[in-house]
């Protein structure tokens, strides 16, 4: 249970840090499509780490795969 933990710590941070890198792009001076790419691949990294997180843990909890009684 440590390591989803630290799992847990690790995926948080990430997030904290795509949600900065995304909010320093939007006060940066790149033009309107970088912003928009960038932007977009940020928010489906998110996406994808908060998922990671919820899968990882659903299968530590039990709810998904074979856990032995």
């Amino acid at each position: 249970m440590g390591t989803i933990i630290l799992h847990n710590i690790v995926s948080l941070i990430m997030i904290f840090a795509f949600i900065f890198v995304l909010k320093s792009v939007r006060k940066s001076n790149f033009s309107k499509n970088k912003q928009l790419i960038i932007k977009v691949i940020g928010a489906i990294l998110i996406v994808c780490v908060v998922v990671y997180v919820l899968f990882i843990d659903a299968i530590a909890v039990g709810i998904i795969g074979l856990v032995p009684n």
